[in-house]
C-alpha cells in the first residue's frame, strides 16, 4: 500500500486530481484544510490517498527468493495449486527435453517480461505469483524457445473447465442461465438449444422469465418457431411449477432469465423467487469479457445468491483481455463451461477447453 498527497483550492478539485492520477479505486485516508498556503490562496484542501502499486509488487517479488505464502483469503489454496502446477510443467519439460535440463540465459529478464505480459492480460497477482515462482524454481529446465509454451501449459493446468452433459433422460434436465443485463444470455440459450436439437437430436423446451426487456420474448419466440422448439413464458413465480410440468418429457429445459445489474440486490432476490418452487439442475452465470475485471468480480460475487455451477464467458471476440476468466474460476472455485465469440446461431459458441483458453489469455488471439 502506498500513499500520496493531492492539494487543490477546492476539495472537489483535489478529489478529481486524485482520480485522474490513481483511478477511481484509490482510497481517501484523510482530508484537511491548509491555511495561508504559500501559492497565493488563503486556504487549500489536502487529500491523502492510498493505492495499490501491483506492478511494483510483482517486480519486487522477482528480486526476492522464491516464496509462496498462503492466499486462502483470495479463494486459492496456493500450496496445492503450486504443487499441481509444478507436476504438470515438470512432466512436460522433461518430455520435451528428453529429461535433460537446459539453462535459460537472462532468466530474470525473461521472467520479468512474462510477468509484465500476464499483468497486462489482467491476471490477478495471485495467479502471476504462481507462474513466476514456479518458473524461478524450474529455471534449469527452461530455454528461451520453450518458455512461452510452458507458461501456457501452466495456465491451462490452473483453469478448471467442464463439458456439457448431452444425453437423454427419463425426466428433463433443467438449466438456467443468469447474468447482468446485455451479456448475451438469450443468444447463448438459442445456441445451446440449436446445438442440442440439431446435432444431438434432443427434445428441447425453453421457458422465458424475461418479460421486462423489450423484444426479449419475441426474440426467443421467433427462434422457437424456426427451430421447432417449444417455448413458454413465466410471468409470475407461481407459473414456474406448471410450466416445468408441461415440459417434463423434454430432454433439456432451458430457462432464460431477466438481466439484472449486480448492484440491484433487491431485484436479484426477487428473481430468485422464480426458482424457489422448482428443481434447477444447473445454473450458469454468463458474464461478458468486455466488462472490467472489477465489474466481473463484483457480478460473480453478487450472483452467488443463485448458487451457480459454472461460468459462461461471452463476447470473447470483442474483449481486449481475457485473464478474468481464470481469476474468477480460481477465486470462486467454479469451472468454465462455454465461451461465445459472436452472434451467429449456433456457430459462435465454443465448449471450454483449458489449453485454448490459456492461449487466449496469454496471446489474446481467439481464432
Amino acid at each position: 500500500m502506498k500513499t500520496k498527497k493531492f492539494i487543490a483550492p477546492t476539495l472537489k478539485e483535489a478529489t478529481e486530481k486524485m482520480k485522474l492520477e490513481l483511478g477511481s479505486e484509490a482510497i481517501i485516508l484523510s482530508t484537511r484544510v491548509i491555511e495561508n498556503y504559500d501559492n497565493g490562496f488563503r486556504k487549500m484542501f489536502e487529500i491523502v490517498s492510498a493505492y495499490e502499486d501491483e506492478q511494483r509488487e510483482i517486480t519486487e517479488m522477482l528480486n526476492q527468493k522464491s516464496n509462496v505464502s498462503s492466499a486462502n483469503n483470495h479463494g486459492l489454496d496456493f500450496e496445492k495449486k503450486l504443487s499441481d502446477f509444478k507436476t504438470v510443467i515438470d512432466k512436460s519439460l522433461k518430455d520435451k527435453n528428453n529429461g535433460k535440463p537446459q539453462n535459460l540465459t537472462s532468466l530474470k529478464d525473461e521472467i520479468q517480461t512474462i510477468a509484465d505480459t500476464l499483468f497486462e492480460r489482467d491476471l490477478s497477482k495471485d495467479v502471476i505469483k504462481l507462474v513466476i515462482n514456479y518458473l524461478k524454481k524450474s529455471k534449469s529446465y527452461l530455454t528461451v524457445d520453450n518458455l512461452d509454451n510452458y507458461v501456457i501449459t501452466g495456465l491451462a493446468s490452473l483453469l478448471n473447465t467442464r463439458s456439457f452433459e448431452i444425453e437423454k433422460r427419463k425426466s428433463g434436465r433443467v438449466i438456467s442461465i443468469i447474468g447482468p443485463t446485455g451479456v448475451g444470455k438469450t443468444t447463448c440459450i438459442a445456441k445451446l438449444a440449436a446445438i442440442s436439437k440439431i446435432i444431438h437430436n434432443l427434445d428441447i423446451g425453453i421457458i422465458s422469465i424475461d418479460t421486462y426487456r423489450l423484444g426479449a420474448i419475441d426474440q426467443l419466440r421467433i427462434f422457437s418457431e424456426i427451430s421447432n422448439v417449444d417455448m413458454l413464458v413465466a410471468y409470475e413465480p407461481s407459473d414456474m411449477p406448471k410450466l416445468i410440468a408441461k415440459l417434463k418429457n423434454k430432454d433439456l429445459i432451458f430457462i432464460d432469465t431477466t438481466g439484472r445489474s449486480q448492484k440491484n440486490t433487491a431485484e436479484l432476490k426477487k428473481m430468485t423467487s422464480f426458482f424457489s418452487n422448482v428443481k434447477i439442475d444447473e445454473t450458469y452465470l454468463a458474464l461478458s469479457m468486455t466488462s472490467s475485471p472489477k465489474n466481473l468480480l463484483d457480478a460473480a460475487e453478487k450472483f452467488k445468491i443463485f448458487n451457480y455451477n459454472s461460468f459462461v464467458f461471452t463476447k470473447i471476440d470483442e474483449a481486449v483481455t481475457h485473464g478474468s476468466m481464470l481469476n474468477l474460476s480460481l477465486r470462486f472455485q467454479k469451472p468454465v463451461i462455454y465461451l461465445t465469440n459472436g452472434q451467429i446461431i449456433p456457430d459462435d459458441i465454443l465448449a471450454a477447453d483449458s489449453e485454448y483458453a490459456a492461449k487466449l489469455i496469454y496471446n489474446g488471439n481467439f481464432n
